[in-house]
């Protein structure tokens, strides 16, 4: 009898062991790739933030109707502010619509903060994609001190 190759259940048994591995890692896998899909489009939200922090300097004072730096409250700035004055770029897949994004900048006496909406969908299938909604659906005002 010749005993240099692999009997059938050696075979199968090393097949069986591979797939449950491969049940084990798949999972992980997955999420790792849609971690990194959700970190692309968590740095475009940075990178608003930071149009928005120019934006907020670059207009000054006519940030608000008030026409003064010397406030209190918020203002919401739009994608197209950001766009339309150069400070963003679309989203970096062309099949990709990042648009409805909005910055809400607010300032108290000491303190001032960014926050974001941001809602992604496929321009094909309108499918969302990415949806952080950090500003409450409250409307913005301003008052002068």
């Amino acid at each position: 009898m010749n005993n240099k190759g692999f009997t059938i259940i050696e075979l199968i048994a090393t097949i069986v062991i591979m797939a449950l591995m491969l049940l084990i890692v798949m999972p992980s896998i997955n999420a790792l790739l849609n971690n990194n899909e959700d970190k692309a489009y968590e740095y475009y939200a940075d990178s608003l933030i930071e149009a928005a922090k120019l934006f907020v300097s670059k207009e000054g004072e006519d940030i608000t109707p008030l026409g003064t730096l010397n406030f209190t409250g918020c203002v919401d700035i739009s994608y197209s502010d950001l766009y339309n004055t150069d400070l963003i770029k679309d989203f970096t897949d062309e099949n990709i619509d990042c648009s409805n994004a909005k910055i809400r900048y607010t300032k108290n006496i000491n303190k001032e903060s960014y926050s974001y909406n941001l809602i992604c969908k496929n321009k094909k299938t309108n499918e969302v994609l990415y949806n952080s909604q950090n500003i409450p659906n409250n409307n913005c005002t301003v008052t002068a001190y």
